[in-house]
């Protein structure tokens, strides 16, 4: 393209002979203009190749200064066309820097060389302002800061990012390079230094502080240049901002550690889930190593069945993350559960760049949650399960029952004896004990039952699908016969009984907590009828079991609250007559309505074993009623009090004794403990428990003489002073011959030992006199009153 020219010229026929020339020559007259502001019009419109400008313009402004503008503004080369060739003329042409002057007239030779070198040195320019142009764009593309330092000036000199990188403007920067030293930590700012005094490259990243106070990191590049002399006269450099790169770099540090050290076996996969790399946890973890690179782990690590695509749905691509639990395969085939996760990266535009996998081995997880479910349903003893599993399983066996019509039994075991061989031999003996029956309850069971071990020393079987009570009869007589054989015990061999009691679905009860409640209510029905043997439910067993029941929650009531109301039956001597000592009886109000009496309910509470709780309420009522009657004038007056064995059994029962006699001013001789033969049986000291109430200075008598199994050589060791002969030896006489005689034969053996009898139930006057010739010394019974309140006896006292 031929160049364009602007043509600037006052005169106008020296203008068209001019453009007629520049034509002839090859050019292309862009315009013509003929003042110094039209000049300015065009060039700013036409934007020419180059001007050919007249000086003198006649006009106000002249030539050089439109050439100014022109030439600052659009950098448009300017050529001059004059006829003044002047000091002045030529120093104003000067300073617009014009490609040219031609003084007129010219020849026609000079003007084309002159045009032709102006547009040269325009390209020339223009490549290199295109160069400079681009390098200017590619700094700050690359985000770097440019610097010189000259040593003739000794000015840093800077450009790109520099301030931004070093934190100051350039201006504050221009005091040669110890201006950008200052701002280096001193150990690297005396070792840059060095190297530029020595004229070496420098490449490196170092920690710049700027002038505006902040820290940052940078990496450095700087050449020097030196003279002949091996003198540095110029250092060009560039620095660019390091921070990111560096805290990336940190952040890719800390996770190449996490990604080596990680418990966690980690795959990163590739877009296709190739495997790309590995950490070393997933090859100590899976046993895979190096060889399954480039491969897809859903191919080989997975215990999977054909058809299943576990994890594949990871890979689509919507899907981001996936975790669940699977079973994986080591190298050597071996299978073990993990905990697997599988989570997508993506780049910015949201596509699949890469897949990480990661595994962790659950099976130390799920062993533990194996043993704590078995704990949590089994009796740690003895291995067999425990109330948990019970409740599930008898209520599923119950639903399979009724829906298949069939029969259900469940048996209730209760030792027999467990407690004495536990409190005897220790508890480490027990739990033997309770293993071993444990055991052979297990054996003697069908696959289909279950043993349960509700705790202590009861057992639950549960037998499904039995259809005869001959069957539930044949299966309890097995687990008697298995429960009572000897067991070897350490270096004892001791033996067990049982007593089970036996319920059936849905004959007994139709969901769970009624079978249960009517198979406990059968096993006491068993232990009632003398033990080591089984009882089927029946609703009489029923209504006991439920009045005995009501009686316990009645007596528990009566301990919170205070209830019980004690009476007193004269017991006479059959010498004079007179009211020589006060049995004491127990009442408490019943839960259903009326009183209970103590030959009702100490039964029930020596069962649940309250027994010790009631007689101590019971004693202190006594002997604090027993002051009152002593305060009021009936002083000498005996009070007799029945214990129980638990209560003796106890280490303070006679220390506390001591106390409450004490605190109560009651004397100790008033007062007579009647214990029966079984109780003193049961003491394992006996002997020492009872002498040291008589040093207390209480009496002793054995209540019910005679209806117990006692050798009567136990009267030779125990310190009792009377004896009682039961109210069922007293109720045939005088004309019954046995009663005769069982009476006629305790009264002379305790009057033989030097002890005192007294009769119990007598209600009418032949027996008085019988027994009083018999020698008995008291009596007590109808005959002479009925048990009645502490308000009542005053009167009953004065007669």
């Amino acid at each position: 393209m031929n160049p364009r020219i602007l043509i600037v010229e006052d005169e106008r026929i020296v203008a068209l002979d001019l453009s007629h020339t520049l034509e002839a020559l090859g050019y292309v007259v862009a315009g013509i203009a003929s003042r110094a502001q039209e000049a300015i019009d065009e060039a700013e419109k036409l934007h020419p190749d180059l001007v050919l400008m007249d000086i003198n313009l006649g006009d106000v402004a002249d030539g050089t200064e439109a050439a100014g503008i022109i030439a600052e503004r659009w950098r448009i080369p300017i050529v001059f066309l004059t006829a003044y060739s002047e000091r002045d003329t030529l120093a104003r042409a000067e300073a617009t820097c014009p490609y040219g002057y031609l003084v007129k007239p010219y020849k026609l030779r000079e003007l084309e060389a002159t045009l032709r070198m102006a547009l040269a040195r325009r390209r020339a320019e223009l490549a290199i302002e295109t160069a400079e142009e681009r390098l200017r764009r590619a700094v700050d593309a690359a985000a770097l800061g440019v610097w010189e330092w000259q040593s003739d000036t000794d000015r840093l000199e800077t450009s790109g990012q520099f301030a931004r990188i070093a934190g100051a403007a350039p201006a504050r920067l221009r005091e040669g390079p110890e201006a950008f030293l200052a701002g280096l930590e001193p150990g690297i700012r005396e070792t840059i230094s060095e190297q530029l005094d020595a004229g070496q490259p420098i490449a490196t990243t170092l920690r710049l502080t700027g002038t505006d106070g902040k820290a940052r990191w940078v990496d450095l590049h700087a050449m020097p240049h030196r003279d002949a002399n091996a003198q540095t006269t110029r250092v060009v450099g560039v620095i660019s901002d390091a921070t990111a790169r560096l805290e990336h770099e940190s952040v890719l540090r800390q996770a190449k550690v996490v990604f080596d050290n990680s418990v966690e076996g980690i795959l990163i996969l590739d877009p296709e889930c190739r495997i790309v790399s590995m950490n070393p946890a997933f090859t100590t973890l899976t046993g895979y190593g190096q060889d399954v690179l480039g491969r897809n782990p859903l191919e080989f690590l997975h215990a999977r069945r054909a058809g299943d695509t576990l994890g594949s749905e990871v890979f689509e691509a919507d899907q981001r993350y996936w975790s669940g639990e699977v079973m994986c395969m080591r190298a050597d085939g071996t299978v073990f559960p993990c905990l697997e996760q599988i989570c997508t990266v993506r780049d910015a535009e949201d596509r699949a760049v890469n897949h990480v996998l990661t595994l962790a081995d659950i099976s130390a997880l799920r062993q533990t949650e194996k043993q704590l479910n078995y704990l949590a349903y089994h009796d740690a003893l003895t291995g067999l399960g425990n109330r948990h599993l019970l409740e599930e399983r008898l209520t599923l066996d119950l639903e399979a029952a009724n829906a298949r019509r069939q029969r259900l039994a469940l048996m209730f075991i209760d030792l027999d004896g467990f407690k004495l061989i536990n409190d005897t031999l220790g508890h480490a003996a027990g739990d033997q004990l309770l293993q071993a029956v444990g055991q052979r309850i297990q054996s003697s069971l069908r696959r289909s039952d279950l043993a349960i071990r509700m705790g202590g020393d009861e057992f639950v079987v549960i037998a499904p699908e039995i259809s005869r009570r001959s069957d539930c009869a044949l299966l309890a007589d097995k687990l008697l016969q298995e429960i009572r054989a000897p067991i070897q015990v350490g270096n004892e061999s001791v033996a067990v009984s049982a007593s089970i009691g036996i319920a059936l679905f849905p004959d007994d009860g139709t969901d769970r907590i009624a079978l249960v409640k009517a198979c406990d209510s059968a096993m006491y029905a068993a232990k009632g009828r003398g033990r080591n043997r089984y009882s089927f439910f029946s609703r009489d067993i029923g209504e006991q079991v439920q009045a005995r029941l009501t009686v316990e929650q009645g007596l528990r009531r009566a301990l919170e609250r205070g209830q019980f109301e004690l009476r007193y039956q004269p017991i006479v001597s059959l010498v004079d007559g007179r009211v020589d000592a006060l049995e004491v009886h127990v009442h408490f109000e019943s839960p259903e309505g009326g009183t209970l009496s103590s030959e009702r309910f100490m039964a029930v509470a020596e069962e649940c074993g309250l027994s010790e709780a009631v007689g101590g309420v019971i004693l202190r009522l006594a002997v604090r009623q027993g002051a009152r009657l002593h305060a009021a004038g009936f002083g000498g007056l005996r009070l007799t009090v029945n214990v129980s064995a638990r209560q003796l059994a106890n280490d303070r029962f006679v220390a506390r004794l001591d106390e409450l006699l004490s605190q109560q001013g009651f004397p100790a001789d008033c007062l007579e403990l009647e214990v029966t033969e079984s109780t003193i049986q049961q003491l394992e000291q006996s002997g020492t428990m009872l002498g040291a109430l008589k040093q207390l200075g209480v009496t002793l008598a054995i209540d019910n003489f005679g209806t117990g199994r006692s050798p009567l050589g136990l009267l030779k060791s125990v310190p009792v002073d009377a004896l009682k002969i039961d109210s069922s030896f007293v109720a045939g006489l005088p004309d019954d011959t046995n009663d005769r005689a069982i009476a006629a034969a305790i009264a002379s053996m305790g009057l033989g030992l030097g002890l005192a009898v007294t009769a119990v139930g007598v209600t009418d006057a032949a027996q008085h006199a019988w027994l009083k010739e018999l020698g008995c010394v008291h009596a007590q019974g109808p005959l002479y009153g009925d048990a009645m309140t502490a308000d009542a006896l005053p009167e009953k006292l004065k007669q």
